[in-house]
């Protein structure tokens, strides 16, 4: 009995895990050829193939360009291996073309995506030459908020009215001629009108938003697997900090960000540099936005969204360059609670955004 309620507890934790620690993905991929006299047992294996590579292409193109562009560098030798990435395979469906001599296939594919991606994450053909002892070094500060207090302001309403005015006067005049009288009149006809066009303007000032920024102990672990998997030699921030001849101050950069989304200008030069000098190459930069939560309409969990935004900089030279930038991108994490569904989305946005700026590292050579 107690068994069981473990091996029960066992797989509800593994319900709720993050979608990012899954071992293997379906796509589905489409593949034709033409034959010549007849459709022959190996031309349904070159189609067969080719609707794998194609599952394969589908799957990555889902990801983000970065890895994209790293694949179509790859393509050739992924092609040549393509059943070290593919499982299985299960036709759903075939067409014979007679008339045209074409053959097509859709399968749906098991890729191994943790091999695939491991392999993707060595970078382009230019990464992959760079001697292991070359590998750079990297500390990243990504902070955690959620909104602490929403300041809404009234719409400035303005009021406009022009008045056109309008006046007219005629006079007339009368005479009368009786046996013994003669007599006259004369008048005065006045008529003024006034022409009113009204109009106006509303003005609406944003929302001032203040965040509550925390450094989470999820997001630290999620993205130094991540760029330390890619072989990049990663420092902690505090490390950092205490050798940065206090030009990096975290303190200060989550004050910051606790007012705005963007670091003063000043904030950002004194940051890099203090990296620099504290012998460091890159440095990644930004902020997880936790979102309210609200109910999966499918699984009926709780689902929490989180956006994810940040940079990374070589800060090697004397200014301080973009070289891979994220977001605003959201992921959304599921849970029986907003704390578990809160966890789960900060892993997977951390781990999503980490993989994209390797992935973008990797396709200008860096490593």
């Amino acid at each position: 009995m107690i068994l069981r309620k473990l091996a029960l507890l066992l797989s509800l934790a593994i319900s709720y895990t993050s979608p990012a620690f899954a071992q293997s993905a379906e796509s589905k991929g489409q593949g034709s050829v033409t034959y010549g006299w007849h459709l022959s047992a190996d031309d349904r294996q070159t189609a067969l193939h080719k609707a794998k590579v194609n599952a394969v292409e589908r799957y990555i193109a889902d990801t983000n360009a970065a890895r994209s562009r790293v694949f179509d560098q790859q393509r050739e030798r992924i092609e040549a291996h393509i059943d070290d990435y593919v499982l299985g395979a299960t036709v759903l469906s075939e067409d014979d073309a007679k008339s045209s001599k074409t053959y097509s296939t859709v399968v749906r594919a098991d890729i191994n995506s943790t091999r695939l991606l491991n392999d993707l994450g060595g970078g382009s053909a230019n990464a992959a030459a760079v001697s292991s002892t070359n590998h750079q070094t990297l500390t990243f500060l990504f902070m955690s908020r959620s909104q602490a207090s929403v300041q809404s302001f009234d719409a400035k309403v303005y009021k406009r009215a022009d008045a056109d005015t309008s006046y007219k006067k005629t006079t007339h005049e009368g005479e009368s001629v009786r046996a013994s009288s003669v007599g006259t009149s004369d008048g005065v006809d006045e008529h003024a009108s006034v022409a009113m066009t009204t109009g106006g303007s509303t003005t609406r000032k944003a929302d001032k938003v203040d965040w509550a920024v925390t450094q989470s102990g999820d997001i630290n672990t999620a993205m130094t697997g991540i760029f330390a998997d890619a072989g990049y030699d990663v420092v902690e921030a505090d490390q950092v900090e205490g050798a940065s001849n206090g030009l990096l101050s975290i303190a200060r950069i989550r004050d910051a960000y606790s007012h705005g989304d963007d670091l003063p200008s000043q904030m950002t030069r004194d940051a890099t540099q203090g990296v620099q000098q504290a012998g460091i190459g890159l440095l990644a930069l930004g902020t997880l936005d936790v979102g309210m939560q609200d109910t999966d309409p499918v699984s009926g969990n709780t689902r929490v969204y989180v956006t994810v935004t940040g940079k990374v900089y070589n800060v090697s030279g004397r200014f301080a360059r973009t070289l891979s930038s994220v977001g605003p991108v959201q992921f959304a994490g599921l849970g029986p609670d907003a704390s578990v569904a809160r966890t789960n989305a900060l892993k997977l946005a951390s781990q999503k955004a980490a993989q994209q700026m390797v992935d973008e590292l990797n396709n200008k050579g860096i490593h």
